[in-house]
C-alpha cells in the first residue's frame, strides 16, 4: 500500500511556516489495484487539476459542504461547493465520486441530493453514490 499526502486548502492553501508543509493535506491511497482520492477538507485551488491528474481514480471522497461569508463570520472554514466537487469528478473521472462533509456540523450542512443532480445533469456518465451509513460499498479496480 502507498499513502500519498497531496496539498489541500481549506479557504486557502498555506504551508507550516516553521516545517514548509502544507497545513491541510488530502489522500491519495494506492494499494491492490486500487487508486482512491480522499480530498479531506479542501477548496479548489491553483495547480490541484494538475497534482491529481497524476493518478487515475477508482474513488474519490469530494467534500461537498461550501462555503460564504455566513459560516467564514463564524470560524467555519469552507470547502467546495457541491457544484466545484462535481466540476473537479468531471475533470478526474473517477469510477466511482462519493460526495462528503454534509451532515457533519448542524452549521454547516449541504444537500448531498443537490450534489448528485449536479452530476447528472453535467456528468452524467460518471457514477456517484450516497452510501448509507454502515453499508459496505465495493470498488474494484478499473482492470477488475
Amino acid at each position: 500500500m502507498k499513502i500519498t499526502a497531496v496539498p489541500a486548502a481549506h479557504e486557502f492553501l498555506e504551508k507550516d511556516p516553521d516545517s514548509g508543509f502544507h497545513a491541510c493535506i488530502g489522500y491519495v491511497i494506492e494499494g491492490n489495484g486500487i487508486c482512491i482520492y480522499h480530498a479531506g477538507d479542501t477548496c479548489i485551488y491553483e495547480g490541484m487539476h494538475a497534482i491529481l491528474r497524476r493518478w487515475k481514480f477508482d474513488l474519490a471522497f469530494l467534500p461537498i459542504n461550501g462555503r460564504d461569508a455566513k459560516r467564514y463570520a463564524n470560524g467555519i472554514i469552507g470547502n467546495m461547493t457541491y457544484q466545484e466537487a462535481a466540476d473537479l469528478a468531471g475533470c478526474l473521472r473517477p469510477g466511482l465520486t462519493v460526495p462528503a462533509h454534509f451532515e457533519m456540523f448542524a452549521a454547516n450542512l449541504e444537500d448531498p441530493q443537490l450534489f448528485l443532480e449536479y452530476m447528472k445533469v453535467k456528468h452524467g456518465a460518471l457514477p456517484t453514490t450516497i452510501p448509507r451509513h454502515g453499508e459496505c460499498v465495493v470498488v474494484r479496480g478499473r482492470s477488475g
